[in-house]
């Protein structure tokens, strides 16, 4: 069995006893302060970590980066909830909220509906182009809701027409 350490933290905490190949990964993970003393159960001179002729090495060594450094993306106050990078999409959904009013100002749908369903597929577009603007939900919900807004109020136009006739 190889020989065992305690390692002693500045607030006089004691973690171990546990093997050298222990103390290795915990400093490799960052666990064990440069101060930390580092003492043999056996008996004998404790030492910082710092000093320790196989943890100092380890802690002393400076930071490695891992792969490429990943690039800086800048987030924003939403959290991404709201795509303004991409007016188009954001304008389409709230164009199709509005054309539910539409629905009641009766033929305006048939406006208001298409706009909105315009606007969603620049906006998709303008996320297929650049998927950092994000806002693809917001656009697909302006081209359904327009969308059904301008077919329900086309069908409304149709069935006042049929029934005009029907009672002509």
């Amino acid at each position: 069995m190889d020989e065992t350490y305690t390692v002693q933290g500045a607030d006089g905490t004691e973690y171990g006893p546990v093997e050298i190949d222990a103390l290795r990964q915990w400093a490799i993970q960052g666990r064990i302060a440069p101060n930390a003393m580092i003492v043999p159960q056996g008996g004998g001179d404790g030492a910082p970590a710092s000093a320790h002729p196989v943890i100092g090495p380890i802690i002393n060594a400076p930071p490695t980066v891992r792969g490429a450094i990943p690039p800086e993306t800048t987030g924003d106050a939403t959290g991404g909830l709201i795509p303004y990078k991409n007016p188009p999409a954001l304008a389409a959904y709230y164009v199709g909220i509005g054309s539910l009013v539409a629905l009641i100002l009766f033929p305006l749908g048939l406006v208001v509906g298409p706009i909105a369903v315009v606007l969603g597929i620049k906006g998709l577009r303008r996320r297929k182009r650049e998927p950092e603007v994000k806002g693809a939900a917001h656009a697909w919900a302006g081209i359904v809701i327009g969308g059904l807004v301008a077919l329900i109020t086309l069908g409304v136009i149709v069935l006042i027409g049929v029934s005009m006739l029907a009672g002509a």
